[in-house]
């Protein structure tokens, strides 16, 4: 059997056939959850989206408890992933979605981003925040056990890995650096590990207590058990001295130390770092 050319086909059907197809259309959406949902979610989107042209991009909004996400899909996929993201991460709040028009204007650009994007933030983005502002529970971690100072920051390091989406490897390679230079022990078992880290959107703190005391080369010699981990953004130098500042006013203060060691549970250290008058 064999089929007609082009010319002797119905004029009709040469239409449809020669008729170029519409392009896919993306979408973007802007979406915010709680930051133990975060690393689940895209990871459950990596797999729904195998095979399509996509892109997400996390940011840790102030207080630290919820992350915002920025995605761009095809448009085809848009009703699976509402319904993912439902299933995944219940409580999540849908900002505006806009369709990708061919040519994106200025204007677009301000409509999905707000304003139009930078290609990199800069300090005055981020106003400088206190410890006690920042530390919600997902930053904080109690009993935890490390046999030395790399096991400690490698779970670190996963742990912001699983609470805020960051790059395991990427956060332990920083603290480490940061550490080979000197010692970041302050004495009286308390130590302030601090990096910086590619890609980071805003520093970062967390308050971690471990088990045991943890050898850290302190100027006393005694282990370590209370300590805070800072992470900032390479850019971001305002924020890090704003930050170290605030951790040696909390803990050069006696009473303040004693009443954070009777801390018995995540949600009692954050009030105290929120409520504390010096």
């Amino acid at each position: 059997m064999t089929s007609l050319s082009p010319e002797r086909r119905p004029l009709r059907e040469q239409a449809d056939t020669l008729r170029p197809l519409p392009p896919v259309r993306a979408v973007t959406m802007h979406i915010v959850v709680d930051v133990l949902h975060a690393v689940p979610l895209r990871q459950a989107l990596t797999r729904d989206c195998s095979g399509q042209s996509w892109t997400i991009s996390l940011s840790l909004l102030p207080g630290g408890s919820r992350m915002r996400l920025s995605l761009t899909l095809p448009r085809v996929v848009i009703p699976n992933a509402l319904r993912r993201i439902r299933d995944v991460a219940p409580g999540a709040e849908f900002g505006h979605v806009v369709e990708i028009p061919e040519s994106p204007s200025g204007a677009w650009m301000d409509l999905v981003h707000g304003t139009r994007p930078k290609p990199w933030p800069s300090a005055d983005d981020f106003r400088p925040r206190s410890l006690g502002e920042m530390l919600c529970e997902a930053h904080v971690a109690l009993d935890l056990h490390a046999s030395d100072q790399p096991e400690l920051f490698r779970q670190v390091g996963a742990l912001a890995a699983q609470r805020f989406g960051l790059d395991a490897e990427a956060v332990t390679a920083a603290l480490a650096e940061r550490e080979a230079l000197g010692s970041t022990g302050l004495g009286q078992g308390i130590a302030v590990p601090h990096g910086r880290v590619r890609g980071l959107p805003q520093a970062l703190a967390c308050y971690v207590r471990t088990r045991e005391p943890v050898a850290f080369h302190a100027p006393d010699g005694r282990g370590v058990d209370n300590l805070v981990f800072i992470l900032s953004p390479e850019w971001d130098n305002n924020a890090h001295l704003h930050l170290l500042a605030s951790v040696a006013q909390y803990f050069c203060d006696a009473r303040f130390r004693a009443l954070l060691r009777d801390c018995p549970d995540a949600a009692s250290v954050c009030r105290l770092f929120a409520s504390y008058r010096f």
